[in-house]
Formats: structure tokens, C-alpha cells, sequence
């Protein structure tokens, strides 16, 4: 593959990371789930071990949490293309939220660090997540969140 090319991907393929970002910070979970492939993988940092599964999961997600002010800010975008269609990549992720209410200013309760590795495929005609695991590696100032496990049902295993 020319350099050009591969470079064109890249640019296209690391773009998808900050829109995650972007779409998750700003409530837009319909443009979320786009990013992903119908038949997509997605482990969220704080869950690692359980994988939701089709883009329709992915969407509840975001769509059916409560209400919240958070920011991701996503850094060190490395991508590898493996050819015209397909590429992998990681990404790191600091997160900060707060509960208390979804108008800024809030105060932000803990700081958390962590990353993705992702899959990425060319799907009708654009670059999309087909999966993506992410890990908690780091927190300071509070205790990591207690999340009940999904159910099957909501990681698409039913």
C-alpha cells in the first residue's frame, strides 16, 4: 500500500476514537452507535469481562444511563493498518464525571485512566469500530464505581 493511502486511513481510522468521545460526552447516542459495525464487540473500561455484543447494544448504553456530565479525554491515538479495509489501534482514557448534575460547573468525583484496543473495519463505505475493549488501569480520589453485571439480554446474548 502507498504511503499516502496508508496515511489517509490512519487520518480517517483515528478520527473514530474523539468522536466516541464527542458523542458519549454530549448524549448523541444514536451518532455513537454508528461508529460501530451491526455485528460490533464492546467492552467498556469499568466492565472489562462483560462484552456487549451488536450495535443496538451499544446504543442502550448510552441511551438508557442516567443522567450524567462527563468528559473523555482521549490521547496517545497509535493506529496500524493491516490493509485497505481493515486497521487496529489503541488509545488511552481519562474520565472524569460527576452525578450531581449535568450542568457545568459540577464538581468531578474520581479520576479514571485507562485504555481501548480497538478493531476497526471499512463497513458500508466508512470506517467503523467492529470492536472495541476497554480497561481501567488507574483512578485517584475515590474508589472504583460498583456496577452491577449486565444481563445476558443486555449484552445482546439472548
Amino acid at each position: 500500500m502507498k504511503d499516502k493511502k496508508r496515511l489517509r486511513i490512519e487520518a480517517e481510522v483515528a478520527k473514530l476514537p474523539l468522536l466516541f468521545a464527542h458523542y458519549a460526552d454530549n448524549g448523541d447516542h444514536e451518532s455513537l452507535a454508528d461508529l460501530f459495525t451491526e455485528d460490533c464487540q464492546l467492552s467498556r473500561p469499568f466492565q472489562p469481562d462483560h462484552t456487549y455484543h451488536g450495535r443496538d447494544r451499544v446504543q442502550a448504553i448510552f441511551r438508557d444511563r442516567a443522567p450524567i456530565l462527563v468528559r473523555h479525554i482521549v490521547t496517545n491515538v497509535l493506529v496500524e493498518v493491516i490493509s485497505e479495509t481493515e486497521a487496529r489501534g489503541t488509545n488511552y482514557l481519562t474520565m472524569l464525571s460527576s452525578y450531581a448534575g449535568v450542568e457545568p460547573p459540577q464538581p468531578s468525583g474520581a479520576i479514571y485512566v485507562g485504555g481501548f484496543e480497538d478493531h476497526y473495519v471499512k463497513s458500508e463505505g466508512k470506517w467503523r469500530f467492529m470492536s472495541r475493549h476497554g480497561r481501567v488501569v488507574l483512578h485517584s480520589g475515590g474508589p472504583m464505581p460498583d456496577i452491577p453485571p449486565p444481563s445476558d439480554e443486555a449484552r445482546g446474548l439472548k
